[in-house]
């Protein structure tokens, strides 16, 4: 009969260099199985904390336009429709896009009280995390010194459009100005737009975070889970970034943001 554990306590002894390797490898065995698992509800949990995010951003949109006569940030900077998560320029040295919701007092703003809605928990590209140092984030009461980018973009095509950084010196070429209406996303009528996702810039923004899909926000609040399937662009037409995005790419952006509004 073979000897026991207790067997072996009795006689002094412990167990075999064999039998310890076997353990390690049982183990190494386990962990090998679950990581995966962790990992996958480890972005579960991610994607509902970006989700959550959706849903306050919604709630600062719909708080701005009913001080702005349903006026709303949804748009794009400069000429190409991929400039759509600026925050804050440092050219004109504003608040710019959904910046707008923080203005320069943005520790004491009535619509985000907190920059990290603006920023998807999944990313790992620091260009697009919040306060790092390719994308510093101001102290409370001081302005800041750099672009910052937000880690959402806004919609970049009709009804959405282009809207100056500084609104207080709109140049002539865009005058009579006014910003897109929330009404025109959603409402007599009009079909539920999607107006506010993860970045969709370059296909490698996907890869950066989600991999599989974009969580995107929709005109009546409404935020979901939209595989990559659903949206996805032939490689020529969806290059990865280039640096600064040119308007040769806008009709990329129109046509995720219309797969979007399809879903």
């Amino acid at each position: 009969m073979g000897r026991t554990f207790l067997d072996r306590e009795k006689n002094g002894r412990g167990f075999t260099l064999i039998e310890l390797l076997v353990v390690v490898a049982v183990i190494a065995l386990l962990i090998t199985i679950l990581l995966p698992s962790l990992g996958a509800a480890r972005e579960r949990a991610k994607r509902s904390a970006c989700l959550s995010n959706l849903h306050q951003v919604h709630i600062a949109y719909y708080y701005y336009a009913q001080d702005s006569n349903d006026q709303v940030p949804i748009g794009y900077r400069t000429v190409s429709s991929q400039f759509n998560s600026m925050i804050y320029s440092s050219t004109a040295s504003s608040w710019a896009l959904f910046g707008l919701f923080i203005t320069n007092n943005y520790d004491k703003s009535p619509y985000i009280k907190t920059p990290k809605l603006l920023y998807c928990p999944s990313e790992t590209n620091t260009k697009f995390m919040l306060a790092t140092s390719d994308n510093p984030w101001p102290a409370p009461g001081t302005s800041p010194t750099a672009n910052i980018q937000a880690g959402y973009c806004s919609r970049s095509t009709f009804p959405g459009k282009q809207i100056p950084d500084d609104l207080s010196n709109i140049p002539a070429s865009m005058q009579p100005f006014t910003m897109p209406h929330l009404r025109d996303f959603s409402g007599n009528g009009v079909a539920n737009n999607a107006i506010f996702a993860d970045l969709t810039a370059a296909a490698n923004r996907i890869q950066s975070r989600h991999r599989e899909g974009s969580q995107v926000l929709f005109a009546d609040g409404s935020a979901h889970w939209i595989s990559l399937s659903k949206f996805v662009q032939p490689d020529a037409s969806w290059p990865e970034t280039i640096n600064p995005p040119v308007a040769t790419f806008n009709s990329t952006q129109d046509a995720i943001w219309q797969a979007f509004d399809k879903n």
